[in-house]
C-alpha cells in the first residue's frame, strides 16, 4: 500500500472549515458521503465522538487520527483534512492540529489502518514535508508533495 493509493485529490479536504473536533468529524464524514463512500454518517459520527472522549485522537506534533470500522465500506478509505490555522484537540504537547486523518475500514479487513498510519507518520514526521504541506496553495500541490515523497522513498514503501 502507498499513501496515494488511499489519499488523493478527491480525499483531501483543504482547507478544513471546521473549528472544533466535533466539526472536523462531521466535515470529514460529510465529505465521505459526497464521494459516495457512505450513505449516512450519524452512527459513525456518534462512534467517533464517543471514541474521542475515551482516547484523544491527537497524536502530537499537529496531527490527529480518527479511525473506525464501517459496514458501508468494502476497502479501507482515508480522508485527510488540512487546517492552516489548526484545531484545538487538547493534545498532550499543547499544539493545535493542522493535519487530521480519518480512516474507515471494513469489518472483514481489520488492522489495515495501522499500515496507512505508519506510512503517513513517515511522511508527516519529515519537517520539510510538513512545512511544504502547510505552505501549499491547493490540493494539487499537496498531492504532488505526497507523490514526490513516495518517489524519493520507494525503498521504504
Amino acid at each position: 500500500m502507498k499513501i496515494t493509493d488511499k489519499i488523493n485529490m478527491e480525499t483531501i479536504i483543504f482547507p478544513l472549515q471546521a473549528i472544533s473536533k466535533q466539526d472536523v468529524i462531521e466535515e470529514m464524514l460529510n465529505h465521505c458521503i459526497s464521494l459516495d463512500y457512505l450513505t449516512a454518517c450519524t452512527k459513525l459520527k456518534n462512534d467517533l465522538n464517543h471514541r474521542e472522549k475515551i482516547f484523544n485522537a491527537a497524536s502530537g506534533r499537529g496531527v490527529a487520527y480518527h479511525y473506525n470500522v464501517s459496514v458501508e465500506v468494502n476497502e479501507i478509505i482515508a480522508v485527510l483534512g488540512i487546517s492552516n490555522k489548526g484545531i484545538d484537540y487538547q493534545a498532550a504537547d499543547g499544539l493545535l492540529c493542522n493535519f487530521v486523518l480519518l480512516i474507515l475500514e471494513p469489518k472483514n479487513k481489520l488492522n489495515q489502518h495501522r499500515k496507512l498510519i505508519n506510512l503517513f507518520q513517515g511522511l508527516i514526521n519529515n519537517y520539510k514535508i510538513k512545512s511544504k504541506l502547510l505552505e501549499a496553495q491547493d490540493k494539487k500541490e499537496i498531492f504532488q508533495t505526497f507523490l514526490d515523497w513516495e518517489n524519493s522513498n520507494l525503498n521504504i514503501i
